[in-house]
């Protein structure tokens, strides 16, 4: 997929989550969503020349995927460059008290040359990109629970066409984190299906 062909088809995506309330799972709800597209803002620095990069930040500045806005939850977030450094330190929180061992034992080998490019929101998890060595542009999803590392995408580009088709592993990772709190009750809703304007659908039981 070419970038301005992503960009349409985050810009054009739209569709519905359909809800059940937790612990009262005989109240329903149905929440839309969209994707918001920041535009490209001038760099400091080059990108580095890998994961396509440079491509994907001289069309999209970033993208707030799967937004409700009336909670304000979203699924993922694609930050802004100038946005990486505070999502670095951040990241490092989870990392910085372990020993040399246990770094040698639970981290990739990358893990000393890659980006933290985005986050899935309040919640503790990032989305990376190695810089270097045979992994170098691909995308991957730390998860602070169990500390894993998972492997998403070959490049940046990949990893967002990906998260634009939902399957059902992903929706349920995506409704672990979105509750859609409600401001007034405080209810909490699981998400049990997703419909999209391109008339895919997917549940979170299969």
């Amino acid at each position: 997929m070419t970038l301005p062909d992503l960009y349409r088809a985050i810009a054009e995506h739209t569709g519905t989550f359909s809800c059940e309330r937790i612990h009262k799972p005989q109240e329903t709800k149905t929440v839309n969503f969209r994707h918001h597209i920041q535009p490209p803002a001038a760099l400091g620095a080059p990108l580095p020349d890998v994961g396509q990069l440079r491509a994907f930040y001289a069309t999209l500045g970033g993208v707030l995927l799967y937004h409700d806005t009336d909670s304000g939850d979203a699924a993922r977030y694609i930050a802004p460059p100038a946005e990486w450094a505070d999502l670095q330190e951040a990241f490092n929180g989870w990392t910085e008290h372990l020993s040399d061992e246990e770094r040698e034992d639970i981290l990739p080998d990358w893990i000393d040359h890659c980006l933290v490019v985005g986050e899935t929101p309040h919640s503790g998890n990032y989305i990376l990109m190695a810089t270097d060595g045979e992994c170098a542009g691909q995308v991957f999803e730390f998860d602070h629970d169990g500390f894993e590392f998972t492997h998403m995408a070959d490049d940046l580009v990949d990893y967002v066409q990906r998260l634009l088709h939902l399957d059902s592993q992903v929706l349920a990772n995506i409704a672990s984190h979105m509750r859609f709190i409600d401001k007034n009750t405080g209810a909490q809703w699981w998400i049990l299906e997703m419909n999209d304007n391109r008339g895919h659908r997917v549940c979170t039981q299969v």
